[in-house]
Parts: structure tokens; sequence; C-alpha cells
């Protein structure tokens, strides 16, 4: 593969300087201190100040008929006063435009103020005339929010007011039933599709139904889907064609999806460069070089020209490879070429500096990409503050993550867990519990690593019943708990001693659907024989080896450590041959 990287038509060109800028001034916060919140919206910004609108509070002296005044206002985002406006309007006999109201439908779905827009579309319904357009923007944003009922009720007052959903109110239905892993209602939608007279599904339609079909029933199930598109004489696109390429490489069909991208012609469709980074991508990804080099190849001789995208899969590959100056070559190539990297093709160059123990020329990298207008994300910061904290450096780490906000990053999920973590491991367990009251008051949302760490660090400080008590806000806020989380807490009540309560969590574990694995089995194990009940402990170790549901090494290694012969004595006697 090295030969397409050094080849003529990828010409040398000379690289950076080592003059790298340095980073701003960070800035103090201080924080309330909060571990929890009865708050569980998935609404990210927040406002709790609730707009009363009425004739109150607002000057007399506005110009209520003024219709530049109105559209002005919704076109600058000032969906309040539009609505204010609206209102006034309404008095002296003013009928709505539908135009106008359906902007201020999505204005107010896409601050997800759900009551304002359907309050608007009551004014319309009342007082105007709302068009097809204006329902299926309103349909639209109560799926973005998650308030499928209330989309579905929007859809029969559509119906029921005389107009007909179209193939874009079906489509807005499909995608958000698929999205939400509802693929079965989602299917029954087509079959409801496929029955009304003045409404067909849409090549859009289809395409949405084969992309969840390939998560959650396979490729074959999305074949029987597009076979289904061709015979009602829909022609795929490309992006039908890219998905199911997809569909293919995630069930390692190469030889399939190979062929499959050669015969698109003959499909009438070309393989784009989309189409082609799919395929190299899953190459690379099981180390197939040399057939990664043909298609690269084949790539050119369809005149297809490489992106971004494709260089960063190279580069990524060979970062994963351990190949940093070829790697690093290859960002030349590119940028010779007239090709701007973005952060997704920095990362892999950021990351393997990291995993190398080169956290200086990480954040040279990271101060590269600033100087040549590149700005960094938050998974490059995330990537590099976590190597600052694994090698102890959780205050450079801190410093860092104060100035997020201020450079246009602000951190998510990870860089809190991250943090967090490495808080709480250096002492600084005060400061990583504000952080957590911090993340809910900014709205980002813990996730399941957020509470497997926290639940972990409390049991670690021996803080057990205070694991237990997260371990049920965990459930509540719709996570629920791993066998990796049943294992942490296992781990703590065992070393607690409390091996009851560890047993009682187990059961709980499999009532629940967790299946235990290995280490769950270890762990009771241990903390059985470790409490002064090596003779139990052997008993549960034998009778769970029987089972097959731990290996002969673990089980030799229990009885080292837990020298009991009488126990396991048939055991012995039976494992003989093994």
């Amino acid at each position: 593969m090295t030969r397409i990287i050094t080849a003529e038509i990828f010409p040398q060109c000379s690289f950076f300087s080592n003059n790298l800028k340095p980073t701003s001034q960070s800035q103090k916060h201080n924080f309330v201190v909060r571990c929890s919140s009865n708050d569980h919206s998935k609404i990210k910004h927040r406002n709790n100040q609730r707009v009363k609108v009425s004739t109150h509070n607002r000057p007399a002296h506005v110009q209520s008929n003024d219709m530049k005044v109105l559209n002005w206002s919704c076109k600058v985002g000032k969906y309040d006063e539009t609505l204010y406006l609206l209102e006034c309007k309404m008095k002296s006999g003013y009928k709505p435009d539908v135009i106008l109201c359906t902007k201020l439908i999505k204005g107010f779905c896409n601050s997800k103020n759900s009551d304002k827009a359907e309050k608007v579309m009551q004014i319309l319904e009342q007082f105007g005339e709302p068009d097809v357009f204006a329902y299926n923007a309103l349909i639209s944003g109560f799926c973005k929010m998650n308030k499928i009922e209330a989309a579905n009720k929007v859809l029969n007052r559509m119906k029921a007011r005389g107009f007909p959903p179209d193939s874009v109110t079906y489509n807005i239905l499909v995608g958000s039933l698929c999205d939400r892993g509802k693929l079965g209602l989602a299917l029954k939608l087509l079959d409801q599709l496929k029955e009304e007279n003045n409404c067909n599904p849409t090549v859009i339609t289809y395409t949405i139904l084969i992309e969840a079909t390939i998560l959650e029933g396979g490729i074959r199930e999305a074949m029987k889907l597009l076979d289904e598109m061709l015979s009602r004489g829909l022609q795929p696109d490309m992006y039908t064609y890219n998905a199911i390429i997809r569909g293919m490489c995630r069930e390692k069909m190469m030889n399939q999806a190979y062929e499959f991208v050669r015969s698109l012609p003959s499909k009438g469709c070309r393989p784009d460069v989309i189409s082609y980074n799919i395929l190299l991508r899953a190459l690379l990804h099981k180390g197939k070089w040399s057939d990664g080099e043909k298609l690269v190849n084949e790539m050119f001789s369809a005149g297809c020209e490489p992106n971004v995208v494709t260089y960063s899969i190279l580069m990524s590959a060979l970062c994963r490879d351990g190949k940093l100056d070829e790697a690093i070559n290859l960002l030349k190539i590119m940028m010779d070429k007239g090709l701007t990297p973005d952060t997704f093709t920095y990362d892999p160059l950021i990351s393997a500096f990291c995993k190398g123990g080169r956290l200086d020329l990480a954040i040279k990298f990271l101060d590269y990409m600033i100087s040549n207008g590149c700005l960094p994300d938050i998974v490059n910061y995330n990537t590099i503050l976590s190597t600052m904290c694994k090698k102890g450096k959780a205050d450079e780490a801190m410093e860092i993550f104060e100035k997020l906000g201020e450079i246009g990053c602000p951190p998510d999920v990870s860089t809190y867990n991250t943090l967090m973590s490495a808080l709480w491991n250096n002492g600084g367990r005060a400061r990583a519990l504000r952080m957590i009251s911090e993340m809910i008051e900014k709205g980002i949302d813990p996730d399941e690593i957020t509470y497997n760490s926290l639940i972990s660090c409390l049991c670690r400080d021996g803080m057990v019943d205070e694991a237990l008590d997260l371990l049920g806000d965990m459930e509540g806020n719709g996570f629920p708990p791993t066998v990796i989380t049943y294992n942490i807490l296992l781990l703590g009540l065992c070393k607690a001693h409390r091996v009851d309560e560890a047993i009682e969590v187990l059961g709980e574990m499999v009532e629940k659907g967790r299946r235990p694995n290995e280490t769950t089995y270890i762990l009771l194990i241990e903390g059985i024989g470790f409490s002064g009940w090596r003779v139990q402990a052997m008993e549960l170790a034998s009778a769970i080896y029987q089972k097959n549901a731990i290996s002969k090494e673990s089980f030799q290694r229990l009885r080292k450590t837990f020298p009991v012969p009488d126990v396991y004595k048939d055991t012995t006697l039976s494992d003989a041959g093994k």
C-alpha cells in the first residue's frame, strides 16, 4: 500500500514548521455543588423563564398592522415577538399568512418550544388557511422532539380538516419511527402508504427503510425492500445504493460489495466517491492493503477523485498500523492536492501520538490545526485530555477544560466523564461531584459511562451505599444497568465483605434479564472465599465450572487461591482426562 502514497499520482510537497501558537489564557469558574437532578429532560438548552404572551407586556406604539415588521421579526429569530405581533393583528381581523406561520412553527420547533408551535397552528386553523406544508412542519417538529403521539394527533387533525398527507408527511413519520428503533411500525406505515389513493412511497421512503432494516434485520431483508422498490418502478439513487454497499460491508460481505459497486453502471448509476470510501474503509479495517490499492487505482480509472474523507480513511488505517511517518507523508500529499484537512483527518494522528506517549507532539498538532484555520472539535480535545489524565496531569487537563467554552468548543459528556474520573482518582472528590452538578445544569445528560465511572469511584472509596443509590438513579434516568455496572457493584460489595447483599444484587441482575459473565461469577466466588467461607466458595466454583460458566484456567486459579481438596474431589476426577 506504500506505493499508493509514494506514486506519481500523489506528488510530494513541503510540510509545516514547528512554530506553533500557544494556547489562550484559562478562565476560572465557580460551580454549585449538586450531585443529582430531578429533571431528566433530554432538552439540551433549557430556558426556565416562560414567556407569557399578553397585550400588557408590550408597548402600545407597536404597529401591529405592519407586515414588514412581522416578517423581519420572524426572519431574525424573534419568534416570541412575532407571535405577539400576530396575536395583536388577530384583533383587527387580520388573516394570518400561511408562509409566515409555517416559518414561525419551524422556528419554535427548532427551539424545542412545542406549545408555541402548536399555538401558531391553532391560530392558523382558526383564522387562516393552513396547508400541507404547515402541517408537515409541525409533525416534523414534534417527531424531532420525540413527541410521536402529538405528531399522530396532528396527522389525524390534518386528515379531518380535509388535508390528505403527502409522501413528505409519511417520510417524516417513517424516518422518526426508524430513528427510534421501531422498524415494525415504520413498515406498517409503508403498507398504509401503499394503500393510499393519492400518495405513493418514494425513493426516499424506501431508502429510509432500507437503512433501518440493515441495522435491525440485516442486508438480506434490506435487499427485499430494494427489489420491491424496483418492482414499483422507482429508480434508486446513489444514496440508496450506498446504503446497500454499507450494509454489505457491515456484514463482512466484501466480495459481494465489491461486485455490487462494479455492477452499478449497468443499473444506471455511476459509483461516486462515497461508494469507494465505504468499500475502502471496510477493506483497510480488515488490513487488506493490496485490495485497497486496487480499489484506489480503480477509483482513479473511473475518473473519481479522492476527497478529504478518502485521505482521512487512508491516514487512519496507517496510524492504526503504526505507520505514522507514512500518515504524515500522506497529509503533505493531501494538502499539496489543494484539499483542506478537517478535524477527522487530524484526529487519528493526534490519537496515535497520544497512544505512543508523545503528548507533546499531539499538542503541537492541535496548535498547528488552529494556526491553519481548522478549529479542533471536542473529539480532538477529549483525546488530549484523556491522555493528560492518564499521565497524571489532571491539573493541566483542567486548565484546558476551563477554556473550552471561550474558544467555541463546549465540553460534551465524554469530556466530563474523563475529567470526573481523573479528579476523583487524584483526590479531588468534591470537584468531581461539582462537575456532575455542572454537567446537569448545562443540559448535558449523563450517559452509561458517567454512571459506571461514578459507581466505580464510590465503590473504590468504600461508599457502597451511595453506589447502590446511584444504581436506582441510573435506571430512573433511562439507562438500564449492564453486566459491567453489576460487576462493579459486586466487586465493591465483596470488598466490603457484604456478600449477602452481593448475592441479592446478582439475583436482581438475573431477574432483570442481565446475563452474568465469567467475571461476575469469579467476583462472587472470590468475595465469598475472602470473607472466610472458602468451602462454600469452592462448592459454588465447582458447580459453576460443571456448567461451563467459567473456564478451566479460572477454575484452576481459584483452586490455588482457596485450596479445599474435598470440595472439588469429584470435579478433579472427572477432569483428569482433560
